[in-house]
């Protein structure tokens, strides 16, 4: 193959790629639902139940991991309604906004959504899932700035790592991640980790 032919070959293929992060281990999504009380928005979260082996008692967003073949706003949807019995007939999805990449390679989806025709004393939420339930006014965040604190990561390896394979072997300078982990305190609840992270860009991007 001529290289022209090859080159014009490799720039059909990058202009039709939606670029992806390289290397992420799942998919997940989450929605923020917005609700109107006594005339103001509010932003609904979920205190995970303690029983629950991942991050039990952390305040977070409904959503999940991808299972099958979902899109990410099927995602969002079903694990809204099987967290807090919400159907998507009761959600206006306003869209996306941009999502993260964690640490772990996990791929974050944050969709916003308007609820209507449901009270919050009335959400049916799933107690296998979920502790509470309980709203902050946009107010709030607009008027108040998250603590920022610093959570260092070091590489860890086992006995079985290459290290006579890279130059300086053991001693190789490996880079320490210093990541951001934003703070915010509503009465008894912290905010914090990626729903903050979620929760101060939707924000400032929104309002």
């Amino acid at each position: 193959m001529k290289t022209s032919i090859l080159m014009e070959n490799i720039k059909n293929r990058l202009q039709n790629k939606i670029p992806q992060p390289i290397v992420t281990r799942s998919f997940s999504a989450v929605m923020l639902l917005f609700f109107e009380i006594d005339k103001e928005i509010h932003l609904l979260f979920t205190k995970r139940a303690e029983h629950l082996l991942h991050q039990p008692g952390d305040i977070s967003f409904p959503g999940g991991r991808r299972e099958n073949n979902e899109t990410p706003i099927e995602t969002a949807l079903r694990e809204t309604q099987e967290e807090l019995g919400i159907s998507s007939q009761n959600i206006h999805v306003l869209g996306a906004t941009d999502f993260m990449l964690t640490a772990a390679g996990v791929m974050i989806t944050p969709f916003v959504g308007f609820v209507s025709n449901i009270a919050i004393g009335d959400i049916p939420f799933s107690r296998d899932e979920v502790d509470e339930i309980f709203t902050v006014p946009i107010s709030y965040f607009k008027q108040t700035e998250p603590e920022i604190h610093y959570l260092y990561l070091k590489p860890f390896t086992k006995d079985d790592f290459p290290y006579e394979r890279i130059h300086g072997g053991k001693n190789y300078p490996f880079a320490q991640a210093k990541i951001p982990e934003l703070f915010y305190q509503y009465k008894q609840y912290t905010i914090w980790g990626i729903t903050a992270q979620i929760t101060h860009h939707v924000i400032t991007t929104l309002f």
